[in-house]
């Protein structure tokens, strides 16, 4: 049997780059992908995107992105994990790597705002880390989150959907102390990380590609058998 995967995306889908990047590391799964903000019109969206405290950046249908305060994205993610769940999938990602609570869903669920602070911890000595989140408004609940974490961060931030940003975040991670840099987004694909890694010389975490990579180890990875 074929397993399935599923990804609770905070906007909207389709979204094309994560059904690739978690399909490249199980590639025996099917990968499904639901948004916590599906079927909602103009009309919700403004509803929804009133300020509030903890301003997520939302990939909506259309490419344009909105800031949605995080209370409000709670509900609706661990509703689309319930749905995907009850499509047959038996391990089901969050495509948000904020500080995001749990999530109630009879299949377990990945949580990359946990997963990546563990990896990064293992790898980093000094824990004086720079951090890329996607929006300004974001950056202190992010640098918040990465202290409580047990970091000493320096953010910036990158928007997915403007390839300059990524440059001028760079610029702000020249402190020779920084021993490691994390792209704390999951909209970031690994072409990102590379950047990253070429403009500041240091090791780069992209949460899309760490995430993607336990999702796959989860679900067994490997490559499908040879033809013939």
């Amino acid at each position: 049997m074929t397993p399935r995967l599923g990804i609770v995306t905070i906007g909207q889908t389709p979204r094309p780059d994560l059904v690739e990047a978690f399909g490249a590391e199980a590639p025996l799964a099917e990968v499904r992908v639901a948004g916590a903000l599906d079927g909602a019109g103009d009309a919700d969206l403004q509803a929804i995107a009133a300020p509030g405290d903890y301003p997520l950046l939302v990939r909506l249908a259309s490419g344009r992105t909105i800031e949605v305060p995080r209370e409000r994205l709670v509900p609706r993610v661990a509703d689309a994990a319930r749905r995907l769940a009850a499509e047959g999938a038996s391990l089901v990602v969050v495509a948000c790597a904020g500080d995001f609570p749990d999530v109630p869903c009879p299949a377990p669920v990945l949580l990359p705002g946990r997963i990546v602070p563990a990896v990064a911890g293992a790898i980093s000595v000094s824990r004086r880390i720079g951090v890329v989140t996607p929006n300004r408004a974001q950056a202190p609940y992010a640098a918040r989150k990465w202290r409580e974490d047990g970091f000493d961060p320096i953010v910036a931030w990158a928007s997915p959907a403007d390839d300059g940003e990524m440059a001028r975040a760079a610029a702000a991670f020249r402190d020779p102390g920084i021993d490691l840099v994390v792209i704390d987004c999951m909209g970031h694909a690994d072409e990102a990380r590379r950047a990253m890694a070429a403009w500041t010389g240091r090791p780069v975490l992209a949460a899309q590609s760490v995430v993607a990579r336990v999702a796959g180890a989860l679900l067994g990875g490997g490559r499908p058998p040879a033809a013939g």
